[in-house]
């Protein structure tokens, strides 16, 4: 019986990656020893690498607003029992939801194996193998870190001995034996992965491909971010600050053009951000936004953000909107909803050298690229001199700046300040599915 192996082709990434998704022949699946000897095949494979990023279990919803409700940076109101679970802190191993979430994430790592196994072997001249190996790559590493960043670690933070991994898939999944069940790695494994993957994508990958693709320096920053994670903070500055320098020229927005950093598309300090449109929506907007414009109503930005903000924060009517009242302006499309979530942007860059500067007792430094921000926001430069003072500000400043951009419970994690008495709660349960399909070969985290 012959192997079939579904390739999901998403819509518009560019316009260049739509020609050729539009080029193949329609088909609903494809023969697996065929689907991935061509470029053509390979090739489609990436844009449908990106396309599982875009999953409602993902970035399309479910990941990026649990981050943020998890935390202190948005308030349920609406009727789901799972997303009830997620805002009280009470999650249940059989959430439905999380399982998406877990789904999703492990979906998309194996169509980025897919395709880094099977570039090495297309021979084809027109085919770019370095670059789509990057791209893969560089994906796979984004979500082993978040599947870290939700599952793993430990209950005092992350980069920890005791640290607990996920399950490290690095080869396709193509036959039944392929997909038997596989033990967790320690939390060290995944970063080794995850620094490997990135290492030889900024290798491969060029300084600039199209909109809505990763390049060398996405690559670069978000090894900023995962080794801000693991406490490395001489390479966390040293890489942030190749991609703030870097010749693809980013640049902050304008503080009075702040909104339009999530209104338009692409702007000059988006990195990377995943591209929706009309035929390739996501739900975000749809969950936050009441009835009477289109939405469920099931979340907003909790009050404390909204007092979070000082007087004449330029980021205020953004992140805790007055119209509508208590919601955001960063997903704001409910019908269809075109909005573009954001990856990596070069704010977030600053405020990584910014942390890694302070600890490193790089006082001015630090200072300096916290300032950056505020004056961005129309603020008066930070009052901040000691090392504890500018922590204090660069992780509120945090809070305010990526708020709804699902990295809130996870900074407070790195922080040890997530307030949870249970403590075994920091970590998410692994989805009750996943342990029983496994016959018990995957462990459930401690505590639930």
């Amino acid at each position: 019986m012959k192997k079939l192996l579904y390739i999901i082709l998403p819509a518009l990434l560019s316009v260049t990656a739509c020609k050729k998704a539009l080029d193949q022949q329609p088909q609903g699946s494809v023969d697996a020893s065929t689907a991935y000897t061509t470029r053509q095949g390979v090739e489609a494979g990436i844009i449908g690498t990106y396309d599982g990023l875009q999953q409602t279990g993902y970035m399309s919803l479910n990941y990026l607003i649990f981050a943020d409700m998890y935390g202190d940076n948005i308030q349920w109101s609406g009727t789901f029992p799972t997303w009830s679970q997620v805002y009280n802190k009470t999650i249940l191993p059989d959430n439905v939801d999380i399982a998406s979430i877990w789904n999703a994430m492990y979906a998309t790592v194996n169509r980025a194996n897919n395709v880094i196994a099977a570039a090495p072997n297309i021979t084809d001249p027109a085919f770019l193998k370095d670059r789509a190996i990057g791209e893969a790559e560089t994906i796979r590493a984004t979500v082993y870190f978040d599947l870290i960043r939700m599952f793993g670690g430990s209950e005092i933070g992350y980069n920890q001995a005791t640290g607990l991994g996920v399950p490290l898939r690095t080869l396709p999944t193509l036959t039944p034996q392929d997909a038997a069940a596989m033990p967790r790695s320690t939390e060290a494994e995944v970063y080794t992965q995850i620094l490997a993957d990135l290492d030889d994508a900024i290798a491969k990958l060029p300084n600039k491909i199209a909109n809505g693709r990763v390049n060398k320096y996405v690559a670069t920053a978000m090894k900023a971010r995962v080794q801000l994670y693991r406490q490395q903070w001489a390479d966390a500055e040293a890489l942030a600050t190749a991609v703030i320098t870097s010749p693809n020229n980013y640049a902050l927005v304008p503080g009075a053009s702040y909104a339009t950093i999530y209104t338009g598309k692409n702007s000059s300090e988006s990195l990377w951000e995943l591209q929706y449109n009309a035929t390739d929506a996501n739900n975000i907007a749809f969950y936050y936004y009441p009835t009477s414009l289109g939405g469920r109503n099931e979340v907003g930005s909790a009050a404390s953000l909204g007092t979070a903000f000082q007087a004449g924060d330029l980021r205020k009517e953004v992140n805790f909107s007055t119209i509508p009242a208590g919601k955001q302006l960063k997903y704001s499309q409910t019908n269809p909803g075109i909005d573009d979530v954001m990856m990596i942007r070069l704010a977030e860059v600053y405020l990584t050298r910014a942390e890694a500067r302070a600890m490193q007792s790089n006082l001015l430094g630090a200072l300096e690229d916290l300032n950056v921000i505020r004056q961005r926001a129309g603020l008066l430069p930070s009052v901040a001199i000691t090392q504890d003072e500018l922590l204090t500000a660069i992780r509120n400043e945090r809070r305010l700046e990526l708020a709804h951009e699902g990295h809130r419970f996870f900074d407070m994690r790195r922080y040890n300040a997530t307030g949870l008495t249970q403590t075994f709660r920091n970590l998410f349960p692994i989805p009750q599915s996943e342990i029983i399909n496994s016959g018990g070969v995957v462990t459930q985290n401690p505590g639930y």
